[in-house]
């Protein structure tokens, strides 16, 4: 898994690439504590690149969505593909989101929101 970040209209966006499992869930949520420690609460997941997502990967954004709620931020997502959609839908956690297709619009909807 790689995660990349990029600033998109003044938000971080970290598009991950790979598969979101196990194995790699605790790297993620390492690299989401570092973030809001530095005072971002407010980014974009782009799952664009995501091509497998099982519950170890899907806890970590759920549990990290409640806590950079908690620090009156969020996290959006952006371009679920059809496999992570699934895993979404059949868990019953897309209403913990706003899922939105772009990036850059997920990250303009921070400014009019």
């Amino acid at each position: 898994m790689k995660i990349n970040q990029v600033i998109a209209n003044g938000v971080l966006v970290l598009m991950l690439d790979g598969r979101l499992d196990a194995k790699v869930a605790p790297l993620l949520q390492e690299r989401l504590v570092k973030i809001s420690r530095q005072g971002d609460t407010k980014i974009v997941v782009d799952l664009s690149g995501v091509d497998f997502l099982d519950s170890s990967g899907l806890g970590v954004l759920v549990s990290s969505g409640r806590q950079f709620r908690q620090l009156h931020g969020d996290i959006k997502l952006a371009c679920l593909g059809h496999t992570v959609h699934r895993v979404f839908d059949l868990t019953r956690t897309l209403g913990l989101f706003d899922i939105y297709d772009d990036p850059m619009e997920a990250a303009l909807s921070f400014h009019h929101g």
